[in-house]
């Protein structure tokens, strides 16, 4: 039985109502509240602050006083002077350089390489495979080459690093080949990565030794480089392992993946005197190598990014697949842009895991010039006990740095952790 269309009646707009003056001091007293409790569970952050400027009498005496009774500002570049001992090695160095330089390899060779495969054009995959295959031996042997002269003839680590950089380049043939490449473009693209790679290892040795030995500035760059090469690479590999989780079908999948889960279940120290003994065993201990190569990836940056590409939809996907678009260029072009928040909250938090890392780098960096802040400043304070004020300016310019970064992409940072839990 058909229903008569009833008459379109519209709601009368409802003017917002004024706070009363009660409403208003409740929200000022409540906003005066927080204020107050921050500022009081900051304070221990502030005293530190206003005590690199006092005498180290003033941070020791009882009762403390707020701000100190004569700024000395000359405690910082007291600091930036100060050198424990040890002179920059060529082997630190050149370890240094190496993994900047990897990192370097990797992205240009998949950014150069990328391309549509054009019909009657380019060399044949036949042919290109191959000659691909040889260039990443090349690879290999320019890494060994350029870091063995620099090891005193320590066979192991040379030929170990060879075998790790030639990895790299054979996952970057691996990712390329499944995107209808160009062959004769992944051929140069491998060339020119690798001119490119050395070029910014040569660059980031000479950095290294420039910035001395058992000095601030020398714990401040290796920390920088290998906090922000470990995170890149990690946020590289997590999220392909996690596009294929999230996106593709293949047999086992889903084994593999409840398999990396139980690995989280695993405490650090069980696996703490193994991993040593495989790092020893390369020859990698007291080398950037050591903290690189075996952090590309773990589980939960899978976990988190498999998660949130769960939500994306498979629309986008389906229409590139359409425009005849292969896996990689989905996952470069489509998935990526849309996994800005994850990446970047996967970044912040493997950054400031690698900067506040304390044990890894004091079990596998055992010379001044290779180490890192954390373990820079538990050693500055056993030698300087008497002077507090330049203790409290290294922890402050240890702080700096990954607060700065949390203050700048904290929007990201939440928004990536709300997806984080998001299930498709």
């Amino acid at each position: 039985m058909a229903t008569l269309a009833q008459p379109f009646k519209a709601h009368p707009v409802v003017a917002p109502t004024a706070a009363t003056p009660a409403q208003v001091l409740g929200r000022v007293a409540i906003y005066a509240a927080l204020i107050v409790i921050g500022l009081i569970l900051f304070t221990p952050f502030i005293l530190a602050f206003l005590g690199t400027f006092k005498t180290d009498a003033e941070i020791t005496a009882w009762p403390p006083s707020f701000f100190p009774t004569v700024w000395h500002v000359e405690n910082w570049p007291r600091l930036w002077n100060t050198d424990v001992g040890g002179l920059p090695r060529p082997e630190g160095a050149a370890s240094l350089g190496l993994a900047a330089g990897v990192f370097s390899f990797f992205w240009v060779f998949l950014l150069a390489g990328l391309s549509s495969e054009e019909e009657g054009k380019g060399i044949k995959r036949s042919l290109g495979l191959p000659l691909g295959l040889g260039l990443a031996v090349v690879v290999a042997a320019a890494a060994a080459w350029y870091i063995g002269p620099r090891l005193g003839g320590s066979t192991v680590l040379t030929v170990s690093t060879g075998i790790a950089v030639g990895l790299f380049a054979l996952i970057g043939m691996g990712i390329l080949s499944m995107s209808r490449p160009d062959w004769g473009r992944v051929l140069l693209a491998m060339l020119a990565a690798l001119v490119v790679g050395a070029v910014v290892a040569l660059v980031f040795e000479q950095l290294a030794v420039a910035a001395g030995g058992g000095r601030f500035l020398r714990w401040l760059f290796n920390t920088a480089l290998l906090s922000v090469v470990r995170a890149l690479t990690l946020v590289v590999f997590c999220s392909m392992a996690a596009y294929a989780f999230a996106r593709l079908r293949f047999p086992g999948r889903d084994l593999i993946f409840n398999f990396m889960l139980l690995s989280m279940m695993i405490p650090g120290a069980v696996t703490l005197v193994p991993t040593y003994v495989v790092i020893a065993k390369l020859g990698w201990i007291n080398q950037a190598q050591s903290l690189i190569f075996p952090s590309i990836v773990n589980a939960f940056g899978i976990f988190m990014l498999t998660q949130f590409l769960k939500a994306v939809p498979r629309e986008l996907e389906e229409a590139a697949f359409i425009d005849g678009a292969s896996h990689f260029q989905i996952y470069k072009d489509v998935v990526l842009p849309l996994a800005r928040p994850a990446l970047l909250t996967l970044f912040i938090l493997q950054f400031q895991g690698m900067w506040n890392d304390f044990l890894a780098p004091l079990l596998y960096l055992n010379t001044p010039d290779m180490w890192v802040l954390n373990v820079a400043l538990s050693v500055f304070q056993q030698n300087y006990k008497a002077q507090w004020n330049l203790t409290l300016v290294g922890a402050m310019i240890n702080a700096v740095v990954p607060l700065t970064l949390f203050f700048f992409f904290s929007k990201y940072y939440i928004e990536g952790v709300s997806y984080a839990g998001v299930k498709g």
